[in-house]
């Protein structure tokens, strides 16, 4: 009984923090469904989110913070918009927006962030602006803001993940010969199986069947014999290359 006691005293203390505070009533749900261990969680956010100064002690309290409010990153970042609406407050909603699958959202607050006189040519809010594009189905305009990228950034030419993208932005086009030049210069290089995947699959839909089915046993091999957090992280890319060679 004490116990029990105790842990309805420590949730309506926390419940009354989030009312004084003006903190989103969905934190009462773990606060109360959990009890101790939601009230817990809560005090975690509040101490380590605020008191702590360590980028570890913020990433933490930030996970714990979006899982009782999924919504917070996001009002966090439109509210900043429109309090500030600097070039930066708009790359950091757009970058939450894509994290949403709102993409076309993020082309126009890229857009918006660009239309200052220098920011054509801002290597951040280009790439982020190609990445949104193609995300959007926008191949042209993806592979116009790739381009731009590498003229504006010699250091994004190296960059496994630009590469990628610009490789998926020239097929989406139908640029499919340089499309497959820019796989066959990436996968050597990228650090997972995504790229590689990705290229099978062009592959496979431009007819080369064999060469295809090469780098599909390519992935399933190469993911079997990793250690347990790159098989994790590669999960998704392993499943669609079995399933691919039946």
């Amino acid at each position: 009984m004490p116990i029990l006691g105790f842990g309805f005293l420590f949730s309506m203390l926390c419940a009354f923090h989030v009312y004084r505070t003006g903190r989103s009533y969905l934190w009462l749900l773990p606060i109360f469904f959990l009890s101790t261990l939601g009230c817990l969680i809560y005090v975690a956010y509040v101490l380590l989110g605020e008191t702590a100064g360590s980028r570890s002690a913020r990433r933490f309290a930030d996970n714990v913070a979006n899982l009782a409010d999924p919504g917070r990153g996001y009002r966090e970042k439109l509210r900043e918009v429109e309090r500030v609406g600097s070039a930066d407050a708009k790359r950091a909603l757009a970058e939450e927006c894509i994290k949403r699958g709102r993409f076309q959202d993020a082309v126009d607050l890229y857009q918006g962030a660009m239309s200052g006189p220098l920011g054509e040519g801002d290597a951040v809010l280009l790439r982020g602006m190609a990445r949104a594009r193609l995300l959007a189905g926008d191949g042209q305009g993806a592979v116009d803001a790739f381009e731009k990228l590498k003229e504006v950034d010699k250091a994004a030419a190296g960059d496994a993940d630009v590469e990628l993208d610009y490789a998926r932005s020239l097929a989406l086009v139908g640029r499919t010969d340089a499309a497959v030049r820019q796989y066959e210069a990436v996968v050597p290089r990228y650090p997972g199986e995504e790229a590689r995947c990705r290229f099978a699959l062009l592959l496979k839909s431009l007819g080369q069947a064999d060469r295809a089915q090469a780098l599909f046993q390519e992935t399933v091999k190469s993911v079997r014999g990793a250690p347990g957090y790159y098989r994790s992280r590669q999960r998704e890319w392993y499943r669609i290359a079995r399933e691919q060679l039946g």
